[in-house]
């Protein structure tokens, strides 16, 4: 029984893979991105998938006039799905629909295609035991003022005599004005919505589109979602990792979550590292390696990894060192150091002819390591934590 639907939204298609990544990483990267779509296609058609509705809820590519081989692939993707399944499209602000050369005008485009500024119903079907509706509108800039609050159609004026048991979506790419800060929603140049007026018109779902982490809400019996892209094209983006199916059974909404990597064959894998301020590179350098061979080796899918170095240093560039070793090594980890400052080596004997609290805490520390037997690496550790709680290195730098 086909009673699920695949909600997508923010697939940014021909955004450009993160600049700091080895060039072998960023086509793969590219090509695994440019996949997703066939990749989703295939799946879909399997007698054993439950998908019978696809929302996208906007962004599908990263501007309103993306390369023509790159729509020509989605295009083509999205044509096989809908002979398979349904699918509506609405515009977000990247891929925007006011632009005259937008690509959504370029010919017919597959499945239901979202063009009415004002909110309408675009499609209503059965969905395994239940009737769903879906309603949606794009933004269109002189048509549409940016934030502009969306009134939504009451249920009853678009279900009609399948009001009691239907289930009734809204698709849009906009800001949950609930959920967020004013300041932040503020003529944003995509729809704001208000979760709670949904659900007094009795909405059954939002399918949203527009930040790119997984996110959700409930007010009543109304179910708010952002699914975040399945795969990110930049260390700042990753996406969610994920794909959202919305199950629909006897006119209740349900949402899981379901692992993209193993479809797309691709995933961002995050290392986080912390330092000691005396670990040498070679050292940190063994420790992001053997972690990068455990994760694939367990996982299975192959990964894009990124080791996000943290805590402090006394090594002059210590991450710039660490990425050359690691490539030295044929290890694939893109090192960032946005965490990690780089801190001075003490003056032991200096510190402690001060009187001040930090000379009073390094002379204690004196004693103690003279009468405790402890590894040099565990003295200098309680050392530099001792310091670095009395503000020593913001002192210092």
């Amino acid at each position: 029984m086909r009673d699920t639907i695949l909600h997508l939204a923010d697939l940014h298609l021909d955004a450009s893979p993160e600049a700091r990544l080895d060039d072998a990483v960023r086509a793969w990267l590219l090509g695994a991105r440019r996949r997703i779509l066939n990749a989703l296609a295939s799946w879909i058609a399997r007698d054993e998938s439950r998908i019978g509705l696809v929302l996208i809820a906007g962004d599908l590519f990263d501007r309103h006039d993306p390369p023509q081989e790159v729509v020509s692939e989605a295009r083509t993707a999205l044509a096989e799905i809908a002979r398979l399944v349904p699918v509506v499209t609405v515009p977000g602000n990247h891929d925007e629909y006011s632009y005259a050369q937008c690509v959504y005008r370029r010919g017919d485009w597959p499945g239901v295609l979202v063009t009415s500024p004002e909110p309408q119903l675009v499609w209503k079907g059965q969905l395994g035991d239940s009737v769903c509706a879906v309603v949606s509108a794009t933004y269109q800039a002189g048509k549409v003022s940016p934030g502009q609050r969306l009134r939504f159609p009451a249920r009853s004026q678009v279900m009609g005599g399948d009001d009691s048991n239907g289930v009734l979506i809204g698709l849009f790419h906009s800001t949950l004005a609930d959920h967020f800060p004013d300041e932040f929603v503020r003529n944003e140049r995509c729809f704001v919505l208000s979760h709670q007026e949904a659900a007094n018109a009795g909405y059954d779902y939002l399918a949203l589109g527009h930040f790119h982490t997984r996110r959700e809400w409930r007010i009543g019996a109304c179910l708010a979602h952002y699914p975040g892209p399945p795969l990110g094209a930049r260390i700042a983006d990753p996406g969610s990792g994920q794909l959202s199916l919305v199950r629909i059974r006897n006119g209740t909404v349900t949402l899981e979550g379901l692992s993209a990597g193993p479809m797309v064959g691709c995933q961002w894998m995050f290392l986080d590292v912390e330092l000691q301020p005396e670990e040498k590179p070679r050292e940190v350098v063994e420790r992001i390696a053997d972690r990068c061979r455990n994760v694939e080796a367990n996982s299975g899918i192959a990964a894009i990894h990124v080791a996000r170095l943290k805590g402090n240093t006394i090594h002059d560039n210590l991450a710039e060192q660490i990425q050359n070793e690691l490539r030295a090594k044929g290890v694939s980890c893109t090192v960032v150091a946005d965490e990690l400052e780089e801190i001075l080596s003490p003056d032991i004997e200096a510190m402690a002819a001060e009187e001040s609290l930090v000379g009073y805490f390094v002379r204690s520390w004196q004693e103690w390591q003279s009468r405790q037997e402890v590894s040099r690496a565990e003295a200098m550790a309680v050392l530099y934590e001792g310091l670095l709680a009395l503000g020593w290195h913001r002192a210092n730098n």
